[in-house]
């Protein structure tokens, strides 16, 4: 069986490169939208970028687009930053090692190294646009170059349940009242749905059919049904590779309850039904993921003896 340490790191590799590359894809689109479109309540539209982190008490002074990349992008000390999730990744994997294929040891390397110091507005989407690079190689070396193992599943399964999270956070802070284009495209763009939404239903941009895609679509790589079906599989592969070690029902059983509940309340509910009180909604997606944190703490990271 894995000791439990390197099944920990493994998740946690897995979450914080989903993190740090999901937060400069919204982070790329919002502060670009404010540098071009020049809010008139410059305060309230950099608090609004907070807040999808989770950041709720925000002064005044942090409420520009320079601090926000500040805090958001090059802080290194704050693991929800992007610089600071990446080199959380590397620390990790610095720990198992013997986990990890060599190519991707040395790919959270150089994605480390190459992390600037402090970004400029005017050079921000570069600095995204590295980001997203170097998480796509990362993510491309984990798939083409480590066996399908359990190091492989936890790392896959932070990976799944980091993308359910932030995907609800940033649906959480998009307006239902706004049914315009512009807000709607923003949305897909800030989710990297936009061309597979368009490819899905080749028409008019709707608000409506946007958030159907997000949460409902079966076969979109980043809709919450689909990561919330393959997080179920990856639970379930855990589970009998314990073989008898554990009960009849799987060692990750509080697991897969909860991600199967998330699951049927998508899918077998109308979108009316869902969207009726959307943001308590998304804030159960978000409590999904941590409960299922949770429950692999306790049955793999630190397990009672």
């Amino acid at each position: 069986m894995m000791l439990s340490r390197i099944a920990d790191a493994m998740f946690w590799i897995g979450r914080y490169v989903e993190r740090a590359d999901q937060t400069a894809r919204i982070l790329d689109v919002t502060l670009q939208s404010i540098t071009e479109d020049t809010p008139e309540d410059l305060t309230a539209a950099c608090a609004a970028v907070y807040q999808i982190f989770g950041v709720e008490q925000v002064r005044e002074e942090d409420c520009t687009v320079q601090r926000v990349l500040d805090h958001l992008v090059t802080d290194r000390m704050d693991p929800s930053s992007v610089a600071g999730a990446l080199l959380t990744a590397r620390e990790n994997a610095r720990g198992v090692r013997e986990a990890l294929s060599t190519e991707v040891w040395e790919s959270l390397n150089t994605t480390t190294l190459g992390l600037p110091r402090g970004v400029r507005p005017s050079r921000m989407h570069g600095a995204f646009q590295f980001a997203k690079d170097r998480c796509a190689v990362v993510n491309g070396l984990v798939d083409s170059s480590m066996t399908r193992d359990e190091a492989w599943l936890f790392l896959r399964i932070g990976q799944l349940l980091e993308r359910v999270d932030m995907l609800a956070r940033n649906l959480q802070d998009h307006d239902l009242e706004d049914a315009s284009s512009a807000g709607t495209v923003m949305l897909l763009r800030s989710c990297s749905a936009h061309e597979a939404y368009i490819r899905t239903y080749r028409g008019r941009v709707r608000s409506s059919r946007a958030i159907e895609f997000l949460l409902l679509d079966s076969i979109f790589p980043r809709s919450a049904v689909h990561c919330l079906g393959e997080l179920d599989e990856a639970l379930e592969t855990l589970a009998k590779l314990h073989g008898n070690s554990f009960d009849r029902l799987g060692a990750s059983e509080p697991g897969r309850r909860i991600v199967g509940r998330a699951l049927a309340s998508l899918r077998f509910r109308s979108l009316d039904d869902i969207i009726a009180d959307f943001d308590e909604e998304m804030e159960q997606l978000q409590m999904v993921t941590g409960a299922v944190t949770r429950a692999l703490g306790t049955t793999y990271f630190h397990p009672a003896h």
